[in-house]
């Protein structure tokens, strides 16, 4: 079976890592002729983050939210956010939406309150105990394996050189990118900070690499030959593990997690698997080359 691999700056990023930034800070018409949407009286709004590297969102939990909108086939608007408009989020972090005039917040929150109000249930099919280790995986993922984004964007020097930028402009597009990159700085102090509170940022960095390498492998394991990972159809913990894989393997960011992870074939061809049946129309050109 091939290796997926994609570029990796080492070193020597871009004079300027944010050109064609721009480009992407457009509000996106997300309702695809392929995916038929459900009548709402009032369409649902998303804020969230930047979509760049190939990604729907540079956010691995916005990223899961409008995969699972396009799974459950739900029409919605998207707004980039910006440190202006991050002000509305109910609890100062995104994803967030607008749904029927309420701001809600949290992914985890939003999916299960439009499960109900919705009557949409991804995992209908799954059984009691199939159920259960769907929501041991997804907790594992947003609560540990999510560390290792952070880590490698925001700890290892090199690549927060080039991310600091991508961030400065993404948070305060009309600032001058000297004031905003100052800006910038104290956000990383204020993640790393969240990231030792935690307990992640305590460990060493060869320590933080095995526990999170050791996720992928569970998840390399557990998906086997499956096209999904509960079977032949796509749930809710595919819209996770997508969302969080891809923020690994797409940006160009240097790590031997990032490595690790390219070496489990399984997992990147889920991941294409999943672009190809939910965001064709965006990324329909620009998969991760296969290499025998």
């Amino acid at each position: 079976m091939g290796v997926l691999t994609r570029p990796i700056f080492k070193a020597g990023f871009p004079a300027h890592p944010t050109r064609g930034i721009i480009y992407f800070m457009e509000m996106f018409p997300v309702r695809s002729p392929e995916i038929p949407c459900q009548k709402f009286e009032k369409m649902i709004t998303l804020y969230t983050a930047l979509s760049l590297w190939e990604l729907p969102s540079i956010s691995p939990a916005c990223m899961e939210l409008e995969t699972w909108f396009r799974m459950a086939k739900l029409p919605y608007n998207t707004v980039i956010v910006t440190a202006d408009n991050l002000k509305l989020a109910p609890k100062g972090k995104v994803p967030f939406i607008d749904y029927q005039g309420k701001l809600v917040s949290d992914a985890t929150l939003i999916i299960e309150m439009l499960k109900q109000k919705q009557a949409i249930d991804l995992d209908g099919g799954l059984t009691d105990v199939e159920r259960a280790i769907s929501l041991a995986f997804r907790r594992t993922i947003k609560e540990n394996t999510f560390w290792g984004i952070p880590y490698i964007r925001y700890n290892i020097q090199e690549n927060w050189q080039h991310f600091r930028a991508v961030l400065a402009h993404t948070l305060f597009p009309e600032t001058p990118i000297e004031s905003s990159q100052l800006f910038a700085e104290e956000f990383r102090k204020t993640v790393l900070s969240q990231m030792h509170g935690h307990g992640m940022g305590r460990h060493s960095s060869e320590e933080i690499i095995q526990i999170i390498c050791t996720d992928f492998q569970a998840l390399c394991d557990f998906l086997a030959d499956k096209p999904f990972f509960m079977g032949e159809q796509p749930t809710t913990l595919d819209a996770t593990t997508y969302a969080y894989i891809g923020n690994f393997i797409k940006p160009p960011y240097g790590s031997p997690i990032v490595d690790y992870v390219l070496q489990r074939a399984n997992l990147c061809q889920h991941y294409e698997r999943m672009t190809k049946q939910f965001f064709s129309e965006r990324f329909l050109n620009q998969s991760i080359p296969v290499h025998s």
